[in-house]
């Protein structure tokens, strides 16, 4: 066989064979972690942005909240930086917490387990706690 057909096939098996071996969750994070779930991502960076849009005014049992919530985006893999310059009517604003409030229930009731979802879920469920703090003040 000649030298440049032997060197086809050779290339020709290591790419099968590299194709067919799955890349592991280690490799793909580089960090030797499995991948956060997107549902609680997106969860944490959502509420995250609502209540940075809210009014300042809740005694800073939003800004507890948030911080809560940047805990939680960086033990899932996501910074979150900002306060936003909200200015709303109040009854405006406690439909932005109250909505912040549902999309972080939704990831309190959620069946994924894992330890990063359990670490992450302790601070969301402080976060709620200042949530829930800050709807009482008026």
């Amino acid at each position: 066989m000649p030298e440049r057909a032997r060197l086809v096939v050779a290339l020709s098996l290591a790419m099968v064979t590299a194709a067919s071996i799955p890349p592991s969750p280690a490799f793909a994070q580089g960090r030797g972690r499995a991948p956060a779930n997107p549902a609680d991502v997106t969860a944490v960076i959502q509420a995250y942005r609502v209540l940075e849009q809210a009014d300042h005014d809740y005694q800073g049992h939003r800004i507890k909240a948030m911080e809560h919530l940047r805990k939680a985006g960086l033990i899932l893999g996501v910074t979150l930086k900002g306060d936003g310059k909200g200015h709303e009517q109040q009854g405006n604003s406690d439909s932005q917490l109250k909505q912040a409030q549902s999309m972080l229930q939704r990831m309190n009731s959620s069946k994924v387990g894992g330890k990063r979802h359990q670490r992450a879920l302790t601070h969301v469920n402080n976060a709620l706690g200042e949530l829930q703090t800050a709807l009482s003040i008026k």
